[in-house]
């Protein structure tokens, strides 16, 4: 079983996997968006398959028993080989079956991402509010999401406190002090550690994800008593998330929670990763910066009119898909910009 992950590792090195799935009996890689076959049908019986799997609890002897049960789903971090992962084990046709995401050492730096200086810093220099990140999974919100933090940590002495699940950059105090939590390692639930950062004095709250009622009032009690929140949410478009986020909510708590939702917006970010034209994947974004008519227009909740003022607010950050779809056309696959192309028109 070393030796078997040794491979593997070697080639998300070498190959710059995205992910890594065991399954079946087999052993396959996902590069540049494509799945590829890295074991051949004879290399494993199924014996030594699940024994493979369970290697990935070797660190974590506490999940055993969870993995023990008819139906598991296990969600953790663990390390192999020097690389960490996100890992997800449940069963498929009554074998064990794991999802693994490497995760980078350090989160990479705003710019690299296609972010420029003018946005990055109208969200990380915001003194409260909340940010928000939307995207489908797999489309790096996770590492915008880090980025942006890792800026915070180099430039504002502040406290950051964040909620993940797994953690997955480990962020090196510079100026802020840091506070990383993960799901069922230091806290319950999402909710639960959002309202223990009210208690740490925290400045800055970061959520992995939104994704119930709780952790959506949380999100906004907190940015509006004065803390700057990030949190990731899924949703397709800039356009889509308020009411995305809205319906996590009791009806009878929307028309209230849709104008602090709007008083405390910093911005909107939504992603998808996109196939370059060699290799590699590039964000395709809007950004939604927010100013008071943005404000005002959220409030009567015309969020169809959005995408206009991302179109007329250039000169302030702000860039609606289509445009930037057409500012990174010379990176990007041929067919997947023609494809995007129609599918905006």
């Amino acid at each position: 079983m070393i030796e078997d992950w040794q491979r593997i590792v070697e080639f998300i090195r070498s190959n710059k996997a995205s992910d890594i799935s065991l399954n079946r009996c087999a052993v396959k890689g996902r590069v540049d968006g494509k799945v590829i076959r890295l074991s051949s049908p004879e290399d494993f019986t199924e014996e030594e398959f699940e024994l493979l799997i369970r290697a990935l609890l070797t660190n974590r002897p506490d999940l055993l028993p969870a993995l023990e049960t008819k139906m598991p789903s296990l969600d953790f971090s663990t390390e192999m080989h020097g690389m960490r992962f996100r890992v997800n084990i449940v069963r498929a046709q009554g074998k064990l079956s794991a999802a693994l995401r490497p995760l980078p050492e350090t989160p990479p730096y705003p710019e690299s991402l296609g972010l420029s200086e003018k946005v990055t810093k109208a969200i990380t220099n915001a003194p409260g509010g909340l940010v928000l990140i939307t995207g489908a999974t797999g489309s790096g919100k996770t590492t915008t999401l880090a980025s942006m933090l890792e800026m915070i940590n180099q430039t504002r002495e502040v406290k950051i406190i964040t909620i993940e699940d797994p953690i997955e950059f480990i962020l090196q105090e510079k100026l802020a002090d840091i506070a990383q939590r993960e799901l069922g390692v230091d806290c319950p639930s999402f909710h639960a550690g959002a309202r223990d950062a009210w208690r740490q004095n925290a400045d800055v709250i970061s959520i992995a994800e939104i994704r119930d009622q709780e952790t959506a009032i949380v999100a906004l009690q907190a940015a509006e008593t004065g803390h700057l929140v990030f949190a990731t949410l899924h949703a397709n478009s800039v356009g889509e998330t308020p009411e995305r986020l809205l319906k996590l909510l009791p009806g009878d708590m929307r028309e209230r929670a849709r104008e602090v939702f709007a008083a405390v917006l910093v911005a909107l970010l939504s992603q998808v990763l996109m196939p370059k034209r060699e290799t590699g994947r590039i964000a395709l974004r809007e950004i939604l910066l927010v100013d008071d008519t943005i404000t005002a227009v959220l409030k009567k909740g015309s969020d169809h009119e959005l995408e206009h003022y991302m179109r007329s607010g250039r000169s302030a950050g702000m860039i609606d898909r289509k445009t930037h779809l057409q500012s990174i056309r010379s990176q990007v696959e041929p067919r997947e910009y023609n494809r995007w192309m129609q599918a905006l028109r």
